[in-house]
């Protein structure tokens, strides 16, 4: 007989699930999340909902606004720019580190999703992009070896995916991250630890000021 799953396991699977849509934009910020149908849609009782929005509120992916119910976490342009700035200054501090810690295994796991970037940017795949690009970031805040600045950064990034995948979409964007990367790659392999901070605090800011500018634009528009 299969064990029936506890409440907390079948919350942190349903977190996993809303966690990945709400990063790759499939629930957009501002998106209602209906407690009643989320239950429905995972077969699950309403307690594990809860806990899942709990688990998603604490990471800041999702606002509970009471009894107007829980929508996926909207931010103001200020605040958007201050959490890029926060998260650039501890990937920029990731990349200098790595430099000098990274393994041959970790940086060459990096260098192989750059290539999928290449390969996604080719047939313009936002999806594929997206996906190798958040495994490039995430071989270099490995090869840190730091679990305090690991720890940190777990906390602080999600608020940024759900708009630093946004932006993939504009016109030119893969293409400059796509030789962003490269830039950070060659700092890397020739253990260039200030090189590689200011090319990564770089990168990820100006990707906080170019979503800030369209969120900017988005405004005007409505």
């Amino acid at each position: 007989m299969r064990t029936p799953l506890t409440t907390a396991r079948k919350a942190d699977a349903i977190v996993a699930v809303l966690e990945t849509q709400i990063v790759n934009g499939v629930r957009g910020p501002g998106t209602r999340l209906d407690e009643r149908a989320l239950a429905e849609e995972f077969g699950v009782s309403r307690t594990p909902i809860r806990e899942a929005f709990r688990q998603l509120a604490s990471i800041g992916l999702v606002e509970d606004l009471g009894r107007r119910g829980v929508i996926v976490s909207q931010h103001c342009a200020s605040d958007l720019l201050d959490a890029f700035l926060v998260v650039a200054e501890l990937e920029g501090i990731a990349a200098r580190l790595a430099a000098q810690r990274i393994s041959d295994e970790v940086l060459q796991s990096a260098q192989e999703a750059n290539e999928l970037c290449q390969k996604a940017v080719s047939i313009m795949d936002v999806s594929g992009f997206n996906s190798a690009n958040m495994t490039f970031h995430n071989s270099i805040i490995k090869g840190a070896k730091n679990r305090l600045l690991h720890d940190q950064l777990a906390t602080a990034r999600p608020v940024t995916f759900p708009f630093r995948h946004h932006i993939s979409r504009l016109p030119g964007y893969m293409e400059k991250s796509l030789e962003e990367h490269s830039n950070v790659l060659s700092a890397l392999s020739k253990g260039d630890a200030d090189r590689a901070q200011e090319l990564m605090f770089s990168h990820v800011n100006l990707q906080g000021e170019q979503v800030v500018s369209l969120l900017r634009l988005l405004e005007k528009s409505e």
